[in-house]
């Protein structure tokens, strides 16, 4: 056989073709083929849990009515209600990791001092990309989300779920209950409370103190980090260590007591939901301008044609020397 020949097709290996390769043989072109998954996300009705419940406890679903049918909760305790008598939710939310943060997961727990009530745990649809640092902490990529219920659905249920209680966060400038109102575009109607806060203010710390050092402080199991439901578990069981504590040491005795001390900042909710401004009466741009061109115009130019910083020390200019 000369080299001008062609070779015979190997038998048994016909399923086995180089079918990456271009006619011209590039090598570069072997290699696999990675990108986003093609097609649509399909959104879905009901929850879709990723953990589950860790005992017997109930668990909410998307077609619940209603959490209280006896109408035992109000719908927002006074502050000299004692903290015996108040209804807590403890949630946590996993995101896309990038700005603006999309929401991927939701858990939650309603709980009182004495008894854990009910469990809400879901995924949640989104096509946002989600960054590959925050997918390798928590583990959620664009398959796990395919079936979930839309933001809007879920957010809808969990403000039900939440009616009449006290939000319980382990963030200090109330991370998630910012982003459950900016997504809405409107604040949840209920007061808000940071364990990190009532930690530092127990043990004085001048640090924030993380949810996994918080645990091992206080002998709380942590059954999966960076699940939101267990991450929500761990925040309920060690706000209520910590109330004991911060009764037994400072006395608190009411809800008021315990949002002197745990209560983050208020969210911030813009007039547009990707952070524009609107600008304020009397503030708008002459000429009938825009605001955004109006920025663009101030912005304008490089570093080497930015104005001075202070307009009392211009900048010094080389002089031409003059003789005596």
């Amino acid at each position: 056989m000369t080299s001008a020949q062609p070779i015979p097709p190997t038998p048994g290996n016909d399923d086995v073709q180089p079918a990456t390769q271009p006619p011209g043989g590039d090598p570069q072109a072997r290699r696999p083929r990675y990108g986003r998954r093609r097609g649509p996300i399909p959104v879905g009705d009901s929850f879709v849990p990723r953990l589950g419940p860790s005992g017997q406890e109930p668990f909410a679903a998307m077609e619940d009515v209603v959490d209280d049918p006896d109408g035992e909760w109000p719908a927002r305790p006074s502050h000299q209600t004692p903290i015996a008598e108040l209804r807590f939710v403890a949630l946590d939310c996993e995101t896309t990791g990038q700005a603006p943060h999309g929401l991927v997961e939701l858990g939650a727990v309603a709980f009182t001092l004495d008894s854990h009530l009910m469990s809400f745990e879901t995924l949640v649809h989104s096509t946002d990309r989600i960054n590959p640092y925050a997918r390798r902490i928590h583990g959620i990529g664009a398959e796990s989300l395919g079936g979930a219920p839309s933001v809007g659905r879920v957010l809808e249920r969990f403000r039900r779920f939440a009616k009449g209680a006290v939000l319980v966060e382990h963030s200090a400038d109330a991370f998630d209950t910012r982003l459950i109102a900016s997504t809405m575009e409107t604040p949840l109607d209920a007061d808000n409370l940071d364990t990190s806060r009532m930690a530092g203010a127990i043990w004085e710390l001048r640090d924030t103190i993380g949810l996994e050092r918080m645990c091992v402080e206080l002998n709380v199991h942590h059954r999966r980090p960076h699940h939101a439901l267990a991450d929500a578990e761990a925040t309920a069981e060690c706000f209520v260590e910590l109330v004991r504590l911060g009764g037994e040491r400072f006395g608190w005795r009411t809800l008021g007591d315990l949002l002197a001390v745990a209560q983050p900042p208020p969210p911030r909710i813009n007039d547009e939901r990707r952070g524009r401004r609107r600008p304020a009466d009397g503030m708008r741009p002459a000429n009938g301008a825009s605001a955004s061109t109006a920025t663009r115009r101030r912005r304008r130019g490089g570093r080497r044609h930015r104005r001075p910083q202070s307009s009392t020390a211009p900048p010094v200019l080389d002089q031409p020397q003059t003789g005596d």
